[in-house]
């Protein structure tokens, strides 16, 4: 498990995509680095996105809770790190 790092919010505008494609019920092409920090690739619809102790997280159908900085890419177009 990788050590605890400090949230680094990320880029307003990539945020706005994450919820449209949530509203949109659309499957994304999704990449992330787990809690291992190991890269994974995943199509999946996302659920919604939750902020707790100062760190927002995108929910996933499956239960799963990512961390937002922890997202590499969405349809393949990479993250800018924050706003």
């Amino acid at each position: 498990m990788l050590p605890p790092q400090k949230y680094i919010p990320i880029d307003c505008g990539f945020y706005d995509r994450i919820e449209a494609a949530i509203v949109q019920r659309k499957t994304v092409r999704l990449e992330y680095l787990d809690t291992d920090g190991k890269n994974v690739q995943a199509e999946t619809m996302l659920s919604n996105t939750q902020t707790a102790a100062g760190e927002e997280f995108l929910l996933l159908p499956s239960g799963e809770k990512i961390r937002m900085d922890r997202i590499v890419s969405l349809d393949g177009a990479p993250v800018p790190k924050s706003c």
